[in-house]
């Protein structure tokens, strides 16, 4: 194994273990470093297996995360509307007695 193909595999392992962890800005860093590093055309079909392989488990991650991100998102706009009407409800025709009861 080359320098070059050791130095592209360390830092995709690092980027693999920071995903596996939730550091994701670690993550993007870590895929940066290895593309200034060099190409995958650089290396030996058996390296660039192994590397695309994290790759792609990479990619399954970030995807599922994206997923989770937007359905949280979705659930936040859904409170959001709920207490947006319950706002509304309480400030009917008698705001006097609404601003009362939000006080206690």
């Amino acid at each position: 194994m080359t320098e070059g193909e050791k130095l592209l595999g360390q830092l995709t392992h690092e980027a693999f273990q920071a995903a596996s962890h939730g550091k994701w800005s670690e993550v993007v860093q870590l895929y940066d470093r290895r593309a200034r590093a060099g190409s995958l055309e650089n290396v030996s079909p058996h390296v660039a297996k192994q590397l695309m392989k994290y790759d792609q488990w990479m990619m399954t991650r970030i995807q599922e995360v994206q997923a989770l991100t937007q359905q949280q998102l979705g659930e936040a706009q859904d409170h959001r509307r709920k207490l947006e009407s319950v706002k509304r409800q309480w400030a009917g025709p008698n705001t006097v007695q609404a601003r009362h009861r939000l006080s206690v």
